[in-house]
Formats: C-alpha cells, structure tokens, sequence
C-alpha cells in the first residue's frame, strides 16, 4: 500500500474520531446545560419540609408550672446562664426567670428575639414583663421545637438564606479563602488549575485541586467527590455554562446554601444559613467577625476543622482566615486582635433541639396527602406547624412503655407481648396534643394510635345513653331498666345472648347505673328500647366517619374502631357537644415564610347541651364511684370524667377520660389479638392516670347548660325546672353533687 493510501486513510480515522469526540462534547454539553437549568429553575437544592411542634405561649394568668417552663427551655437548647446575655439563654431568680427568646418567623407574622420577664406562683402566670422595659406583655411565644423533616431518604438540612442576609465580611473572606478570582473568571481559573497542576507535579501526588467555587458548587450539588479525570471534566463544562446563564450573585447565592458544612447525628448541615443556627445557636446576621471566620474556614474540611470535636485546629484555621482578612484589607488591625483573642463562641450541641415522635409525623403526612404531593414535602423547603405538645408527648410516651413494663413484670402477660396507643387533644380545640402509637415511642413502623382497629367494648356505652336522653320525653336518670338476660335471634340465624362482665345480673335498675357500673343488659335493653338504628345515628354524628351497620352488637362496643377514631367521639361529650375534627396541622409556610394555609377547626353543634351534661355527669360517677374509682381515688378532689372498656376474652384495653382541658384515650392490646387477661381498669386506665398525674390539669366542668337544673320528681331525675325560687332542698341527692349546684323538688 502506498504511503499516499495510508496517509488518507489515517487523516479519515483521525476526522471520523474528531468527529466523534465533537458530537460527544456537543451532546454532553447540551445534556448538563439541560441538567444544570432545571436544577436552578426549580430552586436548585432538595429540602425537605420541616415539622415544628406547637409554641409555647405566655400570657398573664395562664396555668404554667416553672418545672414545666424550665423543661421546655432544656427541649428548646437554652441555655441556663449567670447573666443570660445573647439569644438562647436564660437566667433564674427564685421563682422567675429572664429568657433571652429567639427572633422566629411565624405563620402569623415575626417575632423578634425579646428579653422576658416571667414570674410564676402556684403554678400560675403571675408577671410578664419586657426585662429592659419593664413594661407588660400581654403574649409572648417562644419559638417551636423543631419535630424533625418529613423527608423520603433526604438526609439534608439547610436554612436557605439570600445574599442580604449575610454579614459584613463573610462573601469576601469567603472569596478570599477559595476563589480570589470568583468575579473575574467564567467559571474556571486558569492561574488556580495551573497553581494546583505545579503543587501536584512537585509533590508527585494529587494534592490540591484548582476548582473555584462555581466548579465546587457543581461537585457538590451534581457530582461526587471521587477525585477522576471523567468527574472533573464534567464539572469544567458545567461550571462553564453555569456561569453562561447564570449571574455571579445567583451562583454565589446558590454556593452559600449548598456548602456541606458538618455532620449532625445522620443529618448533613449543609449552608451557612443553618451552620450558623448548629453551632452559635444565632441567625447569619448576628454572627461576630471570629465566628464569620471560623465557619468560613470550616469550609475546606468540615470534619477536621469541627469546632466542637477538634477546637484547636478549627481555632487556628479560623486565625488564618483572619489574618488573611486582615492581609487583604478586609479588616483592620484592631479587628484581627480582637477576633484573634476571642474564644471559639461555639455553643454545645443542644440534647434535644428536635423531638422523634415517629406515630405524630406518620399522621401529619397523612392530613397532607390531599394538598401536597410527596415530593413537595421532601424538596419544596415547606414549614409545617402543628398542634403537638412536646411536654405532653414525653409524658405519654413515659407513662405507655413504664406502665406496660410493669404489667409484664406482675406476670399477668408475657414479656414484651403487650402493645398500645396513646392519643391526647385538647378539648376545646380539638388539636392533637400527643400520639404514641408503639410502646417504643421512636418506633417508625405500625401506628396503633390511628391504624389498629379494635374492639371497644364499654367505652362505646355513653353514646347509648346519650341517643336515650335526646328523647328527653321517654328517658331520664331514673328510668328503670331491667339488668337481666335475653336473647336475640339474628336474620341469619345468630343468636346474641350478651353477658354482664361478671356473669352476674341486678334486675331492676335505675338507668344512670346501667352507665356508672357498665352493666351490658342493661345497656343492651335499652339500645333495643331505643332503636338501634338510632344509636348508630348518635355514633355517626359525633364524628365517626365509616360504615356502621346497625346490629345490636354495636352498642356494646362490637364494632372495631382505633383510638383516634373513638377521641374524636369524645370530643364531642368533653365540648358540650360540639363536633370538632380533632388534627395536628395549624399552618404551612413556604420556605420564605410566606403562608400557604391555615387549617382551622370546623366546629359543628351536634346534640342537645342538656343531654351531654347528663351523660357527662354521669362519667364523673363511673370516677367516683364505677368501673374508674381508681382514677377518683387518686386524684380526690380534682373532677375527672371518664369510661372503661374491655372486649370478649380480655383482648383490649381501654379508657377515654378528661378533664377541663384535655382529653386522652389509651388501648392496650396485643397484636395478634390474643387475650392480655387485663380489664379496661387493670390496664389502659393505669395507663391515663400515669399520664395525667404529670399534667396540671382543672376539673371537668360541671357548669349547668340554661335549660337544666337539678332536681327531682316523681318519675325522674333532672327536671328542666328554669330556678329553684320558692323549692324545698333535698341535700342527700344525687351521691356526689357538684360544688356550687343545689336540688330543687
């Protein structure tokens, strides 16, 4: 072959590779130009939505017990000081403290950080004050405990911040320190690949890279950190058309937010908007120069430099970036002295500045499902405020897995076979306050709170007697019931033979007895008397939203419902009959703080005041004296109302109690449905009174609706007498009366 032939055909292999390699750097190119636009039109980063606990709010006269306070402000990371001079401390005198409170964007509007004075005496709001001022304050909140993210596999948190946010100094050190060139260059420095090519030769090992911040802001968000020549030629032409579309104020912004910054447990700490809040507990506009430096200096390696695990070499990094500052004119001499001399500044890592609480999350998602979409919540940067109590919640969660122990160490079941639910709202409102749906509250898998459906049992009972008092003209406290067997054949042929607890019978009875002692027949006779069909229809209208077929099996707490379902019954005998669907959610912001929506309570009257009075009433007698004394016995002179429940063979559990604030529903169970040999009294209720022996709860209130007083005649208690001018006094009647309310004849 001639030398001409082999020529041309090598100058053809050389332009087809040419080619080749030309339409590979076109494709490519117009493939991460693609990726790196829709990166930065859909905001650039992944955040997922943050979850806030309900605030706790001060106001003069308001029931707040100073270990209660003092127990938040430790959940919340303040800080106990001699002189509490910055955000995030506190100092105390006695019985009252002076909190520096932390500035936080609300769903209702920003509250500045505030110094506040607040005294308590028995348990009770006494003095609020402006500290500096001295002047009242009629409300104040401090900011939430953060609940964690709602987040799929996202282990990412940030706080995006914008460039007016940020402090003297901080951009041009910043600059200073990884890319003296950013504005000039179009992405990448020649000097700096040519610095780090000369570096890496004479040392013979790869030991500097040149990247200016565009390329590090490319390897963080899009790339790996595996140091090859395919990753960094990648990286050029990305940073290369990022800086075609994008302006340096835009990159540099986004460069801010992206940085990886520390490690917090198995969450990244990523931005300098949220590495200020994990290690100075401050927003990036208050930060001192030494802690500009030191976060600036944290960027070139974030583990090595950690403040809190290695404090003197992060502390001699952050004295070179001051030197730095100070070499370059970015600060005076004067500045570098006192920012050199200064301690690191760093506050220990909080205990507890987010709460686990799996069951409350799994049911926050669930309220969200109709609005947004899953990744909304794990990339939109969404704030979400919610109704639970973390004070409550600790004590729930105390009170389910100490108690179940116990049980378990009496004997009475096999170890670690028994399980529960905790649910508390709060009965005004209807707002969750507390859910726990696993004896191991951290337990992120079945939630028994709003998933496992059970049987009732007795708890289903007042709602049999409240359908018997809207029909006020048949049925009163004393009507007589009978307290005896029966059966009742079904249309398929069943026969429903209902038992007494005990096996026992009383034959005639008063009909308050039937609910105080929870007798079955009796209940069951008087469901028949009434219409079945009616009382599923009382069911239905206080909340509880499936199928409910009308067999008289249902009146006894045959039809399986969770303890969600049966505390929104509730609901409605503690709020004088008022429907209110109890939630979690209260407000969403975006990540700018702009609200999105609110999520009030819809409040609906369902049912004669008079008739929830009666069956209220009669729920503080099954405490006093019924199937509850325990819970009367233990918290004597304070009122509670409240119902047992236990199903066929001792498989659940169950009370549904409240007092004047809150009420709270607990099942104990086993998951395979097998007998736990406890009554409603033996287990779930030991449960409530755990919980509610560390709330500071008020009496159930008592007050009498206008249409109702107390009285007596002939065929029945509780005559609708309007006064009891000109009556005789009957002071024996009923057993336990309410302070305050008189018997009229």
């Amino acid at each position: 072959m001639s030398r001409v032939s082999i020529w041309q055909r090598s100058k053809r292999i050389v332009l087809r590779l040419f080619l080749i390699a030309f339409l590979f750097v076109l494709f490519m190119g117009i493939y991460l130009d693609s990726m790196v636009k829709d990166e930065f039109n859909q905001r650039a980063w992944s955040i997922p939505a943050k979850v806030f606990a309900r605030p706790l709010s001060f106001s003069l006269g308001q029931l707040l017990s100073l270990k209660d306070l003092k127990q938040e402000l430790q959940l919340l990371g303040y800080r106990p000081k001699i002189k509490a001079i910055n955000q995030g401390e506190y100092e105390q005198y006695d019985n009252s403290l002076v909190i520096n409170t932390r500035r936080f964007q609300f769903w209702d509007g920003v509250q500045p950080e505030q110094t506040l004075e607040i005294t308590i005496e028995n348990n009770r709001i006494t003095q609020l004050k402006d500290f500096a001022s001295q002047k009242d304050v009629s409300f104040l909140r401090l900011d939430p405990l953060s609940l964690g993210s709602i987040q799929t596999g996202n282990t990412e948190d940030r706080q995006l911040v914008t460039l007016a946010q940020l402090p003297d100094n901080l951009i041009a050190s910043l600059l200073v320190m990884e890319d003296r060139e950013f504005y000039q260059h179009w992405g990448l420095s020649m000097k700096g690949i040519a610095r780090a090519l000369w570096s890496n030769l004479s040392q013979g090992k790869v030991s500097q890279g040149g990247s200016t911040l565009t390329q590090q802001l490319m390897k963080n968000h899009f790339l790996s950190n595996e140091r090859t020549l395919w990753r960094k030629f990648r990286e050029a032409i990305m940073a290369v058309l990022t800086e075609v579309h994008y302006s340096k104020d835009v990159i540099l912004q986004a460069y801010l937010n992206e940085v990886y910054l520390g490690q917090d447990d198995n969450t990244g700490i990523y931005g300098f908007g949220r590495a200020s809040e994990f290690y100075f507990d401050k927003p990036l506009e208050k930060l001192h120069l030494a802690q500009v430096a030191l976060l600036v200096g944290m960027v070139k390696g974030p583990s090595y430099y950690n403040p809190r695990r290695n404090p003197e070499v992060a502390r001699q990094r952050r004295d070179l970036v001051l030197s730095q500052m100070r070499e370059h004119g970015l600060i005076t001499d004067e500045d570098y002295q006192d920012a050199q001399s200064r301690q690191l500044m760093v506050v220990a890592k909080p205990k507890a500045k987010t709460g686990k609480v799996p069951a409350f999350m799994g049911f926050i998602k669930r309220e969200l499902h109709r609005e947004y979409s899953a990744a909304d919540l794990n990339s939109q940067g969404l704030r979400l405020f919610t109704s639970l109590d973390p004070l409550v919640q600790q004590r729930a969660e105390k009170a389910l897995s100490k108690r179940l122990l116990q049980i378990e160490k009496s004997g009475k079941t096999p170890p670690t076979d028994l399980q529960g639910a905790v649910i508390i709202s709060d009965i005004q409102s209807g707002d969750i306050l507390a859910m726990v749906g696993d004896r191991n509250p951290e337990y992120n898998g079945f939630n028994r709170a709003i998933d496992a459906y059970r049987q009732t049992g007795s708890v289903i009972k007042p709602f049999v007697y409240l359908t018997a008092f809207e029909r006020q003209a048949r049925y009163h406290m004393l009507t007589p019931l009978l307290d005896e067997p029966f059966s009742l054949d079904g249309s398929d042929g069943s026969v429903w033979t209902p038992k007494n607890y005990n096996n026992e019978t009383h034959g005639q009875i008063a009909l308050k007895e039937g609910l105080i002692n929870s007798y079955n027949l009796a209940t069951a006779r008087l469901a028949l008397s009434i219409g079945v069909e009616y009382v599923a229809d009382t069911i239905t209208n206080a909340g509880f939203e499936r199928e409910l077929p009308a067999y008289p099996s249902i009146t006894l707490g045959a039809k399986e419902m969770s303890p969600l379902e049966v505390l929104r019954l509730y609901q409605v005998l503690a709020n004088e009959g008022r429907s209110i669907r109890s939630a979690g959610l209260i407000a969403v912001q975006d990540h700018q703080g702009r609200l999105l929506q609110r999520y009030p309570r819809q409040i609906s009257s369902k049912f004669e005041p008079e008739s929830i009075f009666l069956v209220k009433y009669l729920l503080t007698e099954v405490v006093n004296r019924g199937t509850a004394k325990t819970i009367g016995q233990t918290f004597g002179s304070t009122q509670f109302a409240g119902k047992t429940g236990t199903t066929n063979d001792l498989r659940d559990s169950w009370y549904a109690g409240f007092g004047g604030n809150k009420l709270a529903v607990v099942w104990v169970g086993r998951d395979d449905n097998q007998p736990t040999q406890l009554t409603g009294a033996t287990g779930a209720l030991r449960i409530w009174r755990d919980l509610f022996i560390g709330l500071n709860e008020p009496a159930v209130d008592l007050t009498l609706p206008d249409g109702l007083v107390w009285g007596y005649r002939p065929e029945g208690f509780f005559s609708r007498f309007t006064s009891c001018k000109n009556k005789k006094l009957l002071p024996f009647f009923p057993e336990h009366l309410p302070e305050g309310i008189k018997i009229c004849e």
